[in-house]
């Protein structure tokens, strides 16, 4: 009796630790979905008419104008790159892909999870630095 009594004590602990298990389980694995949506979602994203190269070099400039420390720029006919970092060490990234013969889609990042206002910010002055160049090219 005394070896059917401390069995079913212990299926009991076995199987309330397998159920707290499970759910802690659960747990981590929503948060990590959750993580992995504010990701995908923290980009601004538009699509700017020019081209991949001229847009990285008003990323750049936009970056110098913000007091930014651009770390790389790299940029083809085809995408560019700009990597940039704040003060707080805080990385902007400005992703560019050819999106037709004089167009750009243009995606910008701060953080890990987005900043909205930095980013809108950036891809203001981004689009007035590709204005100015513009209208200097106008005016040749």
């Amino acid at each position: 009796m005394r070896l059917l009594i401390s069995t079913l004590i212990l299926t009991v602990l076995c199987v309330t630790l397998l159920a707290t298990q499970a759910g802690c389980f659960l747990a981590v694995a929503a948060a990590g979905t959750g993580a992995g949506v504010a990701y995908v979602r923290g980009d601004t994203e538009v699509v700017l008419p020019a081209r991949p190269q001229a847009v990285a070099a008003a990323s750049a400039e936009a970056a110098k104008q913000m007091e930014l420390t651009v770390t790389s720029n790299n940029a083809t006919t085809l995408d560019a790159r700009v990597v940039a970092r704040t003060a707080s060490d805080t990385p902007v990234v400005v992703d560019v892909k050819s999106h037709g013969p004089d167009a750009s889609r243009v995606s910008v990042r701060v953080g890990r999870f987005g900043d909205d206002v930095m980013q809108a910010t950036m891809l203001e002055k981004i689009r007035q630095n590709l204005n100015a160049t513009a209208t200097a090219s106008a005016a040749e």
